[in-house]
This record gives structure tokens, sequence and C-alpha cells, in this order.
């Protein structure tokens, strides 16, 4: 039951996000409506191959992303380790071996109290707390509205445009999230049991076709296998799906045009 709360209050929160910064989105119509107003935007390149840097989104990125507030953290780590060598190498080796095992315990401690259903906690998290390019493009338009319009230039509607666009593209993520996570919660409880499994046939398949194979003529090759077969499956998945979606996208247009 657990599972299946986890899953249909996963689905509400996602929605509901998206929903806030779909209203986020909406706030901006009026700039983009101005700048269809100004300028011819068809003819404007926001595919990235042309650089616009005589714009003040060009200006803001370099002031705050490049340089600026989003790096802060790690500038001032870098200061502190620079003006205090030995107690900052000191400082950062202890956190390196601690944390690990903290995050460890609580995890384990998590997991023990919430069952399989932690899971979709730490997807709700980082669905509250949006990518770092999210919050980067909601800040730039948030400064493109407070300028003086008649001062944008062509490059201000690529920069905004390209922001949108990112953001959208997290609506429709999130969206999908919740859509999929509301539509499952009736087996929710089945999910980690089909995980397990799923796990479990895919440690077989790789322990008997690949990992003993190799084995029988170089076991350390064999041991490099097995320990980078979960990371290379997961960004080989990743890869897949990011092409199936570029191939639906391609299609659209060309149905479009």
């Amino acid at each position: 039951m657990y599972m299946v709360t986890a899953l249909l209050l996963l689905g509400i929160l996602s929605v509901g996000i998206a929903l806030l910064w779909h209203r986020r989105l909406i706030a901006f119509g009026e700039l983009f409506i101005y700048f269809s107003g100004r300028f011819n935007v068809d003819e404007i390149d926001t595919s990235g191959a042309q650089k616009y840097t005589n714009c003040m989104s060009h200006k803001w990125f370099m002031k705050n992303v490049v340089h600026g507030d989003y790096l802060k953290a790690e500038g001032t780590l870098g200061d502190f380790v620079a003006q205090n060598t030995l107690v900052g190498t000191m400082v950062i080796g202890m956190a390196l071996g601690v944390l690990p095992v903290i995050l460890v315990l609580v995890l384990f401690q998590s997991f023990t109290l919430a069952g399989a259903s932690l899971g979709t906690v730490i997807i709700a998290v980082f669905i509250i707390r949006s990518p770092g390019e999210v919050e980067v493009s909601y800040d730039l338009l948030n400064h493109l509205v407070d300028q003086d319009l008649p001062e944008l230039e062509k490059g201000d509607y690529a920069y905004a445009k390209v922001a949108s666009n990112r953001i959208r593209s997290w609506i429709k993520s999130v969206l999908a999230l919740g859509s999929v996570s509301i539509l499952v919660s009736p087996w929710g409880e089945l999910i980690p049991e089909a995980v397990a499994f799923s796990i479990a046939a895919f440690f077989n398949f790789f322990v008997t076709y690949v990992f003993i194979p190799v084995a029988d003529f170089s076991y350390p090759l064999a041991l490099v296998l097995f320990i980078s077969g979960v990371p290379f499956t997961l960004v080989l998945v990743y890869l897949v799906v990011r092409w199936i979606r570029i191939q639906i996208r391609l299609k659209r247009e060309e149905h479009s045009v």
C-alpha cells in the first residue's frame, strides 16, 4: 500500500509542479509578443549555430553564470583551500571519507523505514529542486522582462527562445512522469518485485554470457567489465531513448512543414 500511495502523491506533485512552471512560462508571453512584433523571428537562428554576443542576454549569462553567483560556492571553496592549504586539504579529505559512510547509513535506515517507496521520495526531491539550467533559463527571462524592451536585440530573442524551450521541455518531462506515476499506481506494489527480478535477470545474463567467458582468458578484463556493466547499460539506455526522441521530433517537424 505504501508504493500505491507514494506513486499517487508523486503523480499529484509532478502535475502540480508542471502547472506551476506553466504559469511561470505564460507570464513571459508579452515578451515574446514584443519580439514577434519587432523582429521577423522566423529568420532568427535559435539552433545555437550562430553566436549572439552583442546583446543583454549574453552579458547577463557571462556575468551571472560564467563568472557570477551560480559558481559562488565553488569560488568560496577554492579560496578557502588556497588560503589554508593544509587545513583545507585535511577538511576536504575528512569530508570525502566520512560523507559517503553517512550517506550509506542514512539511505539504509531510510530504506528500512520507507521501503521501496524511498525511490519516489528521491524523485520528488529532484522534481521540486528543478535542474540548474531550468532555473538559469527562468532567471534570464525575468531579467529580460525587467529591461527596457526597445533596447533588446535579435540575440536576446534567440536566448529567450532557447530558455523558454528548456522550461517547456522540463514541463513536458515532469507532466509525463506525473501521468505515468498516476497510471501505474494501482500496480505500485508489484513494481519493487519487477525491479528486483529485472536486476537479478540482468546480472544472471551478464555473468553467464559476459563475465565467465571473458574471465576464461582475462580475469582483470572481466572484472572491469563487471564493474562498468551497470553504468554502461544505463548510458546505453539513455542514448537509445534520446535517439528515439530525436527521431520522433524530426518526424513531427517533417509533418508540420
